[in-house]
């Protein structure tokens, strides 16, 4: 329990930390122009419903050694206890619904004496979204028909009352938690330097993340409740209405995560003091250099999804088959980048001899964000430290699982009857905690593309300008850079996520409702730890998705002024 208990405390702390500094980084600072304040109270919006967000999905999974201790998986082979149901799903709901209202709570406040105020009346009612509310209640409609059905077929069974004790009350508080955290949205004080309209509009935004977040803590309470009506006891079975929502239940709520990923309305902000003259049609090669551009950002991903599903297919069943077709999509996109390059670089020296290179200001418009970068190269580190401490632990715990199967395999077989001879069973031989192979293609995969990316990237900066559109110029390497680099992200992200999928899904003893291989000091601590790589690797694995999901922007078209942020504005429209 010590060793459960140290390291969820140890992962919560170390994420806490990073939130944290994420969080503080963006907080609007008084003394700067309305643009800026309007924008970092954007982001900081923004980062507080990725985290309710993040903490209800990611939540679960850092809790499961302390689950494991507790009693195991909740609803598992019929089994309850009041302890799981607060481990998995009330620690979740807590926090995640926590996290929204202290950012509410947190919101920057105006200082020092206030010459001017807008009195105007804001009901949390105006406040709510239709789309996420409209998710929200369609979750909370199915869950409520979840209790109905169960409770109608049998009131006064013991899966009745578990359901109702353990599982029905955090409906009950999220519904009453969202309320609060909206009223607080609709009470709190306007950011001071904001203009009425984009204060309403953060208002509107918030609301619809603490919807979402609202909506994705019901996603997993229907998940549960899907795998309550899955092990519902038989008899009495399940009602017909009970066996049709265990039926839809699973595509459901893999509908309801997509359905999440719809961005909260923009934010309007102060116009830049500095406006663009009369801007002109392009030309004849800028369109024709855009609709190249255009062509790749939609048959790129589907070209590589092809070509990963092709290589998966073939590959199916060894290990190596997830890494393997994660590569060939990656790097056949990051080539067909190359070539795009190629045919506009041709292309523009066919109609004009010189090599006209964007300036300073115009390199840092082109430039992606740090932060991109940084998370590609932290999941790429990431994927290297794992794999490096999997080959160290490697002898260590493969001894402790052949040992656990020559166990297995010498127990009496218990159908034979009295007299009977007893034949040994033969030894099923355990996945290896570490593969070279796999290991081998994950190295090269987070090493090589990096290098790829920044090579096309150079390719990119430096090839011939557009001689009459400097615009669509700009427009057009900037959406390369970020396809480049958004791709080489995601694709580490996704290479560090399959890393902690391998570890839980061919080690038993990581899961929670298996028997464990008993590991002998000093490797008790392992099992914690190792317990854990399912939820890192669906955190990973969507974040990656959330990365490659905005492949298409930025816009190949001029941008509205009134919804950019100063980064994302040409140099000419900057104040």
């Amino acid at each position: 329990m010590a060793a459960a208990a140290l390291s969820v405390f140890g992962t919560i702390t170390f994420c806490a930390v990073i939130v944290a500094f994420l969080v503080l980084t963006v907080r609007p600072k008084p003394g700067t122009d309305p643009r800026t304040i309007t924008e970092a109270a954007q982001k900081y919006a923004r980062r507080i419903g990725m985290v309710a967000l993040g903490t209800a999905l990611w939540f679960p999974g850092v809790l499961q050694p302390a689950l494991r201790e507790t009693g195991g998986e909740l609803w598992w082979d019929g089994h309850y206890a009041f302890s799981s149901a607060l481990v998995q799903l009330g620690a979740p709901t807590v926090f995640a619904l926590a996290v929204l209202a202290v950012g509410e709570i947190t919101w920057p406040r105006p200082r020092g004496t206030v010459r001017t105020a807008r009195l105007e009346h804001r009901g949390a009612r105006a406040l709510i979204p239709r789309y996420m509310t409209g998710i929200a209640g369609a979750f909370l409609a199915y869950n409520l028909l979840i209790l109905a059905t169960t409770l109608a077929r049998d009131p006064g069974s013991a899966s009745a009352q578990h359901l109702l004790t353990g599982w029905a009350p955090w409906l009950l508080v999220t519904v009453a938690a969202v309320a609060g955290v909206l009223k607080l949205i609709s009470v709190r004080p306007a950011v001071p330097g904001t203009a009425p309209e984009a204060d309403a509009a953060l208002r509107l935004a918030s609301a619809h993340r603490v919807m979402r977040t609202a909506a994705g803590i019901l996603i997993m309470l229907a998940w549960s409740g899907g795998v309550f009506l899955s092990n519902y006891p038989n008899p009495p079975g399940l009602s017909a209405g009970g066996e049709a929502l265990r039926y839809v239940s699973l595509w459901i709520v893999f509908a309801g995560i997509l359905a999440l990923l719809v961005r909260a309305p923009r934010v309007p902000l102060p116009e830049p003091s500095t406006t663009d003259a009369k801007v002109s049609a392009p030309s004849r090669l800028a369109v024709k250099s855009m609709a190249t551009s255009l062509r790749l950002s939609i048959a790129g991903p589907v070209a590589a999804a092809a070509a990963g599903t092709g290589i998966l297919a073939l590959t199916w069943g060894h290990r190596m088959a997830a890494p393997l077709a994660l590569a060939a999509a990656a790097v056949l996109f990051t080539v067909l980048c190359l070539g795009t390059e190629i045919i506009h670089a041709r292309r523009i020296r066919q109609h004009t001899p010189g090599n006209e290179q964007p300036g300073p200001d115009a390199q840092n418009f082109l430039r992606p964000p740090r932060w991109l970068g940084w998370i590609g190269t932290a999941a790429a580190a990431l994927s290297l430290a794992v794999l490096l401490g999997t080959a160290m632990l490697g002898p260590s715990v493969d001894r402790a699982a052949w040992q656990y199967a020559r166990d297995i395999a010498s127990r009496p077989d218990p159908s034979g009857g009295l007299g009977a001879v007893q034949e040994a069973s033969p030894v099923i031989a355990p996945e290896p905690f570490f593969d070279w192979r796999f290991a081998l293609t994950i190295a090269l995969l987070v090493l090589l593309l990096p290098l790829l990316t920044d090579l096309v990237s150079r390719k990119v900066l430096f090839r011939p300008a557009l001689p009459a559109d400097r615009d669509v110029d700009l427009r057009l390497r900037r959406v390369a850079l970020f396809r480049l680099t958004r791709a080489s992200t995601a694709t580490c992200l996704a290479a560090a996520g399959l890393v902690f999928w391998d570890l839980s899904s061919d080690n038993r003893w990581a899961r929670t409702y298996n028997g464990d291989i008993d590991l002998q000091p000093p490797l008790t601590w392992l099992t914690p730890l190792v317990q854990q790589t399912n939820a890192v690797s669906s955190l990973l694995l969507l974040a990656a998705i959330v990365v490659a999901w905005r492949q298409f922007g930025p816009s190949h078209f001029p941008d509205d002024p009134r919804y950019t942020e100063q980064a994302d504005l040409p140099p000419a429209q900057r104040a």
